[in-house]
């Protein structure tokens, strides 16, 4: 008994360090993630969940911290009895998002069962169509993406060891000094503010994305292999498998599913485009700095001082021509005006805001293209002189 308690405090209060770790590299990551969760719950529960929006990424950071210092006093033994009162708390909360995520996912997926119509009544909408899903609950950040009844399955084995945890609190007594467990908690506690603040106020210390500088943007729009397809068709009741389309046409078709989903490109959302057209290809040709302005309306024409220097400097190069422009996410009118004030004299085009999220953590960042491959991001407070941009081509 007392070999297995100890093993449970030692692998429950590592993984959530690691759990909790993973998403301070990334707070607006965590913080996005947040935000789909509280739209979803204002359309599924009631209007009240938006209020929460706003508030999203100090809710973010608050949650991945509470994670890492509760996983360091557990190791610790430090103030055991509240800090399992919390660990089941916090475990209840994260099963039932993971489960919410998976049941929606489902019902959404399989609108003709008497489980979805359930489903669909249970959290207050007309149809399970109707249900908007989070495709993935976020508990590793970028790092380790599971699907929704992965995540949900390792919260429920998860339960386990918590509970029985709490049930032995009692039993679970500190073997170190008092100095040694403030010192740990002090010192969990600052390092994760830390690492929070320096993600949000620069860019994330390690990058898991699709548009990570190395990555190559046009190849990430590719699938890995060819993509093998399994179709679902029905006759008479009967529904059969598919690995080829069937000849057959007494067989109706019902859906279709990808056979090896691992092959899927990265990326399947990127494009930019003007009033013009479509400018997706011309991003990946030569030399492309861009600065990426997610929200307009946001930004203080002053804090672009430094970008609007360094355009001007790109534009005096000779034989090394580094293309400069903008991708927002904003309307014409934001963008002109922003543009006038900071004195940006070059084109812009328009991407999706949530892909704009993805590349850039920062509502204004620089991001370097060569051929299509990433060789920089740069967060405003960072802003780079035209040798380390340069220099990042080599």
């Amino acid at each position: 008994m007392k070999i297995l308690l100890q093993f449970f405090r030692i692998f429950t209060g590592a993984l959530f360090i690691f759990s909790g770790s993973v998403k301070l590299i990334d707070p607006v990551g965590t913080q996005i993630k947040m935000e789909e969760y509280f739209e979803v719950f204002a359309q599924a529960f009631h209007p009240f969940f938006e209020h929460f929006v706003a508030f999203a990424l100090p809710i973010a950071v608050i949650m991945c911290v509470a994670e890492v210092v509760m996983g360091v006093a557990l190791l610790l033994f430090y103030k055991m009895r509240i800090n399992m009162w919390l660990f089941l708390l916090l475990m209840i909360f994260f099963t039932f998002l993971t489960g919410y995520t998976a049941m929606a996912l489902y019902a959404k997926e399989h609108q003709e069962t008497g489980f979805a119509v359930w489903f669909a009544s249970f959290a207050g909408v007309a149809s399970p169509a109707e249900i908007n899903a989070v495709s993935d609950c976020g508990c590793f950040g970028d790092f380790i993406k599971l699907r929704p009844w992965e995540s949900f399955l390792k919260d429920l084995i998860l339960m386990v060891p918590t509970i029985f945890l709490f049930w032995n609190r009692k039993k679970l007594e500190s073997e170190f000094k008092e100095s040694v467990n403030i010192t740990g908690m002090v010192l969990s506690l600052g390092i994760s503010c830390f690492v929070a603040w320096h993600a949000i106020e620069h860019l994330p210390m390690f990058d898991f994305r699709p548009y990570k500088v190395g990555a190559n943007i046009k190849k990430n729009m590719e699938p890995s292999e060819p993509l093998r397809y399994v179709y679902f068709m029905e006759r008479n009741g009967e529904t059969k498998e598919f690995t080829e389309y069937p000849t057959d046409t007494t067989w109706k078709f019902k859906t279709m599913e990808v056979a090896n989903p691992d092959a899927k490109p990265k990326i399947t959302d990127y494009s930019l485009w003007n009033d013009e057209g479509d400018f997706t290809q011309q991003s990946f040709e030569g030399n492309k700095l861009f600065l990426i302005v997610r929200k307009a309306d946001k930004v203080d024409p002053k804090d672009l001082k430094k970008v609007s220097s360094l355009f001007s400097n790109m534009a005096k190069l000779g034989k090394m021509k580094i293309e400069c422009s903008v991708i927002t996410g904003s309307d014409a009118k934001s963008m002109e005006l922003l543009r006038h004030e900071a004195q940006l004299a070059v084109p812009y085009y328009y991407g999706d805001g949530t892909v704009l999220k993805t590349i850039m953590r920062s509502n204004v960042g620089l991001w370097m293209l060569k051929y299509g491959e990433v060789k920089g991001k740069w967060h405003l407070n960072d802003c780079p002189d035209i040798h380390e941009v340069i220099e990042s081509l080599k």
